[in-house]
């Protein structure tokens, strides 16, 4: 099933690699973390919705380039790339009679595209960091660039996997469904980062994965990074009739059950000079191989090594759940008000770790309560009326309720 699905990949991703010149691309070995944490839009906090984090060990409430190259390992396999990814989180839930949990493992794959043409496209300079995509969309505006960068694929075994704006409705995907985000490729050359996180760059000049920077506010070329992630849908097509919307089941983490607030997040963490030799070095190999790139000492490539750390945010994100994490509702077409009416301990120390619990023979160790958790009546920024609202929302045992929930969470960084 893996090499249907990675002959897939190429294939469909093919058309985008015939815009560039160089590019490598890699599945990520692991997830670093999955919790309620995002130091780019709520740094020193927990976070409004939960994340899947990738990368260096470092990742934690407050990030910089200097931090996470201090990592002591890295989930991504170039392991130079200490960098961090975040996305909306990845596990489904249902419930009917005895409670089920099925958790969702998704197959990860990250691109790094670039014109090999000399001195044309630049590394990331330290703290860099930027989003792609808006968690708060609900709607379609087709001639957005920054919306045409997330599309999702409803993938099959034979025949054309079709492509689609939105989580695909109506329709079942035999061999999963996979999200797609391209990150802007055009920096201003001053600012590492800007308030809304995504003023400082810009989208190619004819879309998100063609066209040049020649905005003359927008000059230097970065690499493109395009992020793909896998999520094993096709698990739960037999219970579709039992879901409250059987057309479309799934919601990611931030309430979202349409898939036009899908989002990722990048934190610059590659050690010095290494990205800016893999530009200009690692353009041996057509078919995105980096292996000629590790022969060329460019940078060191391990698929097999695991890389975890333990959660700051103590809080359950995964299983059997109620409620979002952070008492999100579902949210489509609009927005409702609603109370998040508390926040979850923080734990200290960060532990790392080079084997996951699941698979150690005896509990791994895990900080201990440094902030306990606390009750606020906060109210969330929003307005409209949800399609599930109130209690509604919230139950799980309507008609013999199957409630999927795709928390998908943001880090990106399974970049093919």
């Amino acid at each position: 099933m893996l090499s249907t699905i990675l002959c897939q990949i190429l294939a469909l991703s093919w058309w985008q690699l015939c815009m560039v010149n160089a590019y490598w691309l890699m599945a990520s070995n692991n997830i670093l973390t999955t919790q309620r944490l995002d130091p780019i839009v709520n740094p020193g906090q927990v976070s409004t919705h939960v994340h899947s984090v990738l990368g260096g060990s470092a990742f934690g409430p407050c990030i910089n380039t200097i931090t996470l190259q201090g990592s002591n390992c890295t989930s991504v396999p170039v392991q130079q790339d200490k960098s961090n990814y975040w996305y909306p989180d990845g596990s489904f839930t249902s419930v009917s009679g005895n409670a089920v949990m099925y958790v969702l493992v998704p197959v990860s794959f990250s691109y790094y595209l670039f014109d090999d043409s000399s001195n044309s496209t630049m590394a990331f300079p330290n703290d860099f960091r930027m989003l792609s995509g808006d968690t708060t969309l609900r709607t379609l505006n087709a001639s957005s660039f920054a919306q045409q960068a997330v599309t999702f694929l409803c993938l099959q075994f034979s025949g054309t996997s079709n492509r689609y704006n939105e989580l695909p409705v109506g329709v079942r995907c035999p061999a999963g469904i996979r999200s797609q985000i391209n990150f802007p490729s055009c920096w201003d050359g001053k600012n590492v980062d800007s308030p809304d996180h995504k003023s400082h760059v810009a989208f190619l000049s004819t879309g998100p994965d063609n066209g040049t920077c020649d905005d003359p506010q927008y000059p230097i070329t970065l690499p493109r990074i395009f992020m793909e992630v896998y999520w094993i849908t096709q698990d739960f097509d037999n219970q579709r009739d039992q879901a409250l919307t059987p057309s479309q089941p799934f919601v990611f983490a931030n309430g979202d059950p349409t898939g036009y607030g899908y989002h990722a997040d990048f934190m610059n963490g590659w050690e010095d000079g290494v990205l800016q030799k893999a530009i200009s070095g690692c353009n041996c190999n057509p078919y995105g191989d980096p292996t000629c790139c590790v022969d060329a000492g460019i940078f060191s490539f391990n698929q097999t090594s695991q890389c975890y750390i333990s959660e700051t945010v103590d809080e359950l994100v995964l299983g059997n759940l109620s409620t979002l994490p952070g008492a999100n509702p579902v949210q489509a077409p609009c927005f409702e008000s609603y109370i998040a009416t508390s926040t979850p301990a923080i734990l200290a120390p960060i532990y790392t770790y080079t084997t996951s619990t699941a698979s150690a023979s005896a509990q791994l160790p895990s900080g201990t309560v440094v902030t306990s958790a606390y009750t606020i009546q906060t109210a969330q920024t929003a307005v409209g009326t949800c399609i599930w609202k109130g209690a509604a929302s919230r139950s799980w045992n309507a008609h013999i309720c199957f409630r999927v929930a795709v928390i998908l969470v943001v880090s990106l960084w399974f970049l093919l």
